[in-house]
């Protein structure tokens, strides 16, 4: 993250200079920016969202006298991380980067934190919503929370109706009660129709994802993030391997005992084994009752099959727990450090994260919004009502490898299906490889 003295240095310099001038107030307030209110550079953001969009929006933003001084490129999300750093390397990378919370600490050495002084810590709490709490840090926020696309429950109407069902399940109680009356399979365990994408990982769409969720809705907060008692480093800690104050029970135990039963063929919720076809695609096929999957795919569900009859629903939800919650994949927009132009990427990011843009890409894309003065008031569609309650219930982690511990994931769930391991030893064995990959990020702060 760099040396934070220089850190507090920059911004001193950078409010005063603001302050003479007088044309800039980060204030994500929304308020619209007067033409010619601002003299500095464009700022230049990269990220994998789609250019024409993200321009169409900033030109229109222009048109209705909210000018938004920025340009954004597009950049191949599958060599994302490779350009990026290449190009910071050599002194040619942007001011600012659209990076999404999973991401965020693959750069977290290049961001510049954005301090309290600058960013009011009551203003960030009542405009975005709880998941963008990830993003900060004892001293500041690494980045500002832009966009979120929450896990959601798609099911299958017409298979409910011939089960005489008459709505989605609420609680992953009432998905176990339902497994055994809709699923459809062999004396010799052939599954022909499946009821919810849950138990593996190679065939399961989002399964890291909907793993997490139930470890969230359990209490574990997978890592947690602070500084060094001396206020200079920022420390990343594994929580995996948590025990309840109330009952001793490791909560991601269980919540990893719950996922894989459904592929666990001594279950009474057996439902799912690796030779069934993969989970989108299965249930694009009408050969599955219920898929987990994010708001974002409901358009590509459709393209798969426009005669499929499915609905939305809120992700299940532990009857223990009081506080509803899913797994939301979020974009931020964090500065660089490095960037020669952290005003104009400052101004870029008030417009681009206040209630119009925010409202006018909600509305372009069909996410939900990230700021709860949106989100206040329900769009009153099907999809829409659904996706604007997944925001407010959505939570996430900072991922210290979001590739390695994609492995580890699938390692906890095939250990325990092949009897490898315990769901106890699972979880410890993968908390002690998240371990290593936090000592690997924890020290690469001390060479920095």
């Amino acid at each position: 993250m760099g040396d934070t003295k220089t850190f507090q240095i920059v911004f001193i310099s950078i409010c005063i200079v603001l302050t003479i001038a007088g044309v800039f107030v980060f204030s994500f307030g929304g308020t619209k920016a007067k033409k010619g209110s601002y003299t500095g550079a464009t700022a230049i953001i990269w990220g994998t969202e789609d250019e024409k969009m993200m321009t169409d929006l900033i030109n229109a933003s222009d048109s209705a006298g909210t000018k938004v001084y920025a340009k954004y490129v597009e950049k191949d999300a599958a060599n994302f991380n490779q350009i990026l750093l290449e190009a910071l390397a050599t002194g040619r990378g942007p001011d600012a980067i659209l990076v999404s919370a999973e991401d965020l600490l693959t750069y977290q050495d290049k961001i510049l934190t954005i301090p309290f002084e600058t960013l009011n810590e009551r203003d960030f709490k009542d405009r975005f919503i709880e998941e963008g709490e990830l993003f900060r840090t004892d001293k500041g926020f690494l980045a500002v929370p832009f966009s979120v696309d929450p896990l959601v429950l798609y099911w299958n109407r017409d298979i409910f109706t011939i089960h005489d069902k008459t709505s989605p399940p609420a609680n992953w109680s009432t998905i176990v009660s339902l497994v055994p009356e809709m699923r459809d399979i062999s004396e010799d365990l052939t599954v022909f129709e499946a009821v919810i994408s849950l138990g593996d990982y190679r065939n399961i769409n989002n399964a890291k994802s909907i793993l997490s969720a139930l470890m969230l809705q359990s209490g574990t907060v997978i890592t947690s993030l602070k500084y060094q008692e001396n206020g200079e480093k920022i420390i990343l800690n594994s929580e995996l391997d948590g025990s309840s104050r109330d009952t001793m029970v490791v909560p991601a135990v269980a919540a990893l005992n719950f996922y894989t039963q459904f592929a666990d063929p001594l279950s009474k919720v057996y439902s799912w084994n690796r030779s069934l076809p993969n989970s989108l695609d299965m249930f694009a096929s009408d050969d599955l009752a219920m898929y987990i999957g994010f708001g974002s795919e409901s358009n590509l569900i459709r393209s798969k099959n426009p005669n499929l009859n499915f609905d939305m629903a809120l992700l299940p939800q532990s009857s223990a727990s009081a506080v509803p919650v899913t797994y939301g994949k979020m974009l931020g927009i964090a500065v660089f450090s490095s960037s020669k132009n952290q005003v104009g990427a400052y101004q870029a990011i008030s417009s681009l994260t206040a209630a119009p843009f925010i409202k006018a890409y909600a509305e372009k894309t069909g996410l939900p919004p990230v700021r709860r003065d949106l989100l206040a008031t329900l769009p009153g569609t099907a999809d829409g009502n659904i996706l604007y309650k997944s925001a407010i219930y959505s939570r996430g982690f900072l991922d210290p490898n979001p590739t390695k511990t994609g492995s580890i994931f699938q390692t906890m769930i095939e250990s325990v299906l092949s009897g490898r391991l315990t769901s106890n030893n699972a979880v410890q064995g993968a908390d002690s490889q998240f371990r290593l990959l936090i000592d690997e990020f924890n020290q690469k702060q001390d060479i920095e």
